[in-house]
């Protein structure tokens, strides 16, 4: 829609760059006033998003480049041009879910309690990041007369090339076809669940509740929303289920059990407090 915001001489400032930024430092700001109000240290926060950025941005670059593989391969220089979008949120959950683990075991730290405290910044991350995506005309959905945006030719947005590619407009045309802004979609269903997970507090039982419960609900609103995305290679998996669909309910089966354990394991905590 608008993929650069503003230009110093040759110098472009991407919208998706500075809305990725901007999620970034909400949502750690966020989690520092959580983690004072929970009694932990705010400055672990900063540590943690350290490796949060770097799991995010390597993860999420990777993944987004796996999907788009025989692209990159013809222009692989363009793998470093993180600041005109291209990331993939599941790529970059799991590698900076990986390096927070790491980081929290060596410094003996609750895993379970700063997952909870830093859930709610996650879905507020998803739903400015998102809004970056939509302004870069990337992470669209089908072609939809009825429910569909269109995109202008300015600056190219990927939307607009991939249809140009495609044969579906003529050089030149003013604007794409209208396609379904699932990225709106995304950053609706990120703001939402960060509403949902301030209003889940008052219901934590257990370390881990929180955050679980976030993997849940992003889950299950990324996995209707796959059924309305573009993929340019839009493989199915049993001709039925996209990749990240089927990753997702693996993702959900993972938070159902482990919300069993971790439940089972505090009220047999309480237990034993209580018998004492």
């Amino acid at each position: 829609m608008y993929r650069i915001l503003f230009s110093i001489g040759s110098f472009h400032v991407y919208s998706y760059g500075a809305l990725i930024a901007l999620a970034f430092i909400l949502a750690i700001l966020f989690a520092m006033k959580e983690a004072k109000k929970s009694g932990e240290n705010p400055d672990r926060i900063l540590d943690l998003s350290l490796y949060i950025i770097i799991g995010v941005l390597l993860g999420a670059r990777l993944g987004y480049v796996i999907f788009r593989l025989d692209y990159y391969l013809k222009n692989p220089i363009e793998i470093l041009y993180f600041r005109q979008g291209g990331l993939s949120f599941l790529g970059g959950f799991l590698i900076a879910f990986f390096l927070c683990w790491v980081y929290i075991k060596r410094a003996k730290i609750s895993f379970w309690k700063y997952t909870d405290i830093v859930a709610p910044s996650i879905a507020i991350g998803i739903g400015i990041g998102r809004i970056g995506c939509f302004l870069n005309g990337d992470d669209y959905g089908f072609v939809s007369e009825n429910y569909g945006i269109k995109f202008p030719s300015l600056f190219m947005p990927p939307v607009y090339l991939q249809q140009l590619k495609d044969g579906l407009i003529a050089s030149g045309s003013p604007y794409s076809l209208p396609v379904i802004p699932t990225q709106l979609y995304t950053s609706l269903y990120g703001f939402l669940i960060f509403f949902v997970l301030l209003w889940m507090k008052k219901y934590k039982k257990y370390d881990g509740f929180l955050f679980l419960s976030f993997i849940m609900l992003w889950s299950i609103s990324r996995f209707t929303i796959e059924f309305f995305r573009f993929y340019e290679n839009n493989y199915k998996v049993f001709n039925l289920l996209t990749v990240t669909q089927s990753i997702l309910i693996g993702v959900i089966l993972f938070s159902l059990v482990f919300m069993n354990i971790l439940k089972k394991k505090s009220k047999n905590s309480r237990k034993k407090n209580s018998n004492k």
